[in-house]
């Protein structure tokens, strides 16, 4: 009885086990060949999207891809090369480790044994850290710390890929499609030395030769408020060069937010790239007030109208407001938007000199938050008053033999002696400017000043004053010469005769009134004859004998000598 009973409970464990298998049958079917998934190792994510869009992996550096496949029984996988179709590996695990930038396509594959396969693409891509220029198409990266407006400091390594190559890397406003956008600019020059941008070309003050395939750490100290910056660039290991020193913005502007480099191939049959990498921009102080243009101090007649313009930008390219503070009667300012004004100067003419005096112009910008002000002078004077005209540098002694001698710092007259200068009659010839005279005006007076400083003769001698007319530039010719008798020159006009004689007494001597008012007739007919201001006429100073044998030295200082140099002062008139 009890084995009979104990049979039934066997049986009966059979039975429930047999049960269990086939309802975990029926849960779970065995999976046919086209349920063949791909998945990464211990996700259950499938693969095919992201594979596509593929891995970006820096040279020198590693991906391990480890895969699973579904149903896993009986399947066979391997990597292969797209391109090639070599087989790069027949196991579910793949290693991609580049050596040199590519793109690259590998297939992993898993086949059934009924021949069944799925296939997913992978896209590799082999990367150098940073940036590769591209030939005559610009790339632009922003500041990772936003737009700079005061000073901070950029470096950066680059690789040249050839010996003689065009590349540029630029800092600047926005984005770059021209050389011209960029502010600062480092270039490695066709030439094979690195050289910068200063204002108007490229220029380096030291050279430092590149070449392919070596370092070059970059450092440029940038002030955009004065838009100037220095640039110092040295070969990996090696000593750091000073390329330029307070260089100007090619492209003037105050607030910079983007980096940019391209290779050119100008002239170049050849052209090749470079690496751009290890970028750091250091931020140093920042400046957001606006920034006037300085303006000079200015002189006015009483009588005359004078416009300046007042111009500030924002290093923030914000919206600027400008007013003046306290400005004379004679003064009316206008602000004209977007960091422009002018400001108008018309001082009386008929209110006995009331408008006379210097006065303290102060104009002030804001952009809402900060404020700058800029300030001048303006000197209004009475337009009659005498003002002094200076000699110019380009003063000389002119030898009879026709030597134009302009290293004296004392000019000569009469007949100088050999261990002076050599036995010859000599003269001094004077450039003076002609000055700016205001509408309506003429001189009046002109009076010629000079200092001697020698004066020995064996013989009486007078020392004549003649005018030579006017010409484009302050060079003194040898036909500039003449001691003949006074008034009988026919390429000068006679001013003063026995100016100066023989043992008068060293020192200051001034042209009597009226020979001053002959000058001025002499200088009034310059200008009516075409002559403009800023071009030269010649005062000469010379014996008036045709023949002197004997010694007669006159020595007189000349524009070198600072206080003591030939001065002509001159008073106007209306006309």
């Amino acid at each position: 009885m009890k084995i009979k009973n104990y049979s039934a409970y066997i049986f009966s464990i059979l039975l429930l086990l047999t049960s269990s298998c086939s309802q975990d049958d029926v849960n779970n079917p065995t999976l046919s060949d086209t349920d063949l998934t791909v998945y990464f190792w211990g996700e259950g994510d499938n693969i095919t999207g992201i594979a596509w869009e593929g891995y970006d992996v820096l040279i020198g550096e590693t991906l391990d891809l480890n895969l699973q496949v579904s149903p896993s029984e009986d399947t066979t996988v391997k990597w292969v090369d797209d391109e090639t179709g070599e087989v790069l590996s027949n196991n579910l695990n793949y290693t991609y480790a580049p050596t040199e930038e590519e793109t690259k396509r590998v297939n992993f594959i898993a086949t059934r044994p009924s021949g069944y396969e799925k296939t997913v693409v992978f896209n590799f891509r082999g990367n150098l850290d940073g940036y590769t220029s591209r030939i005559n198409e610009w790339q632009s990266i922003p500041i990772p710390q936003g737009t700079q407006t005061g000073t901070f400091t950029v470096e950066f390594d680059m690789i040249p890929s050839k010996d003689i190559m065009d590349g540029v890397v630029g800092i600047l406003d926005g984005i770059a499609t021209t050389y011209s956008d960029n502010s600062c600019i480092v270039r490695l020059n066709p030439s094979g030395k690195i050289d910068a941008y200063d204002d108007t070309g490229y220029a380096a003050d030291n050279e430092l030769e590149y070449h392919a395939g070596l370092t070059y750490h970059v450092r440029m100290d940038i002030d955009a408020v004065t838009m100037t910056y220095d640039i110092y660039a040295n070969e990996q290991g090696g000593d750091v060069v000073q390329i330029g020193e307070n260089y100007k913005f090619r492209r003037k502007i105050t607030h910079q937010d983007y980096w940019s480099m391209v290779a050119g191939n100008f002239n170049l049959d050849d052209p090749g790239t470079h690496r751009v990498l290890n970028m750091e921009i250091t931020t140093l102080t920042q400046n957001q007030a606006p920034v006037f243009l300085p303006v000079d101090d200015v002189v006015l007649a009483e009588g005359a109208v004078l416009e300046v313009e007042i111009e500030a930008v924002d290093p923030l390219g914000g919206n600027i407001t400008m007013e003046a503070n306290d400005l004379p009667q004679f003064a009316n300012f206008v602000d004209n938007g977007f960091g422009s004004g002018a400001i108008t100067f018309d001082p009386y003419s008929d209110c006995g000199g009331c408008d006379l005096g210097t006065y303290d112009i102060t104009i002030v910008a804001t952009n809402g938050v900060e404020s700058s002000e800029l300030t001048f002078t303006i000197d209004i004077v009475d337009p009659n008053a005498a003002f002094d005209v200076t000699a110019d540098a380009g003063d000389a002694t002119i030898w009879s033999g026709g030597s134009v001698d302009a290293t004296w710092t004392q000019l000569f007259g009469g007949h100088v002696a050999t261990g002076v200068g050599g036995d010859d009659q000599v003269v001094g010839v004077m450039p003076f400017a002609l000055p700016e005279i205001p509408e309506g005006k003429r001189v009046k007076s002109a009076v010629l000043k000079v200092n001697v400083v020698n004066n020995n003769s064996w013989v009486p001698v007078e020392f004549d004053v003649y005018a030579i007319a006017s010409r484009s530039t302050s060079e003194v010719l040898s036909t500039d010469y003449f001691t003949g008798d006074y008034n009988t020159d026919a390429n000068a006009t006679a001013i003063q005769q026995g100016f100066i004689t023989d043992g008068d007494a060293l020192g200051e001597f001034v042209m009597d009134d009226p020979s001053g008012i002959t000058l001025a007739t002499f200088m009034n007919d310059q200008y009516d004859n075409g002559a403009s201001a800023g071009e030269f006429m010649f005062l000469r100073i010379g014996a008036n004998r045709n023949d002197m044998p004997i010694w007669a030295h006159l020595q007189f200082d000349s524009a070198e000598s600072g206080a003591t140099a030939p001065i002509l002062t001159v008073t106007l008139e209306d006309e």
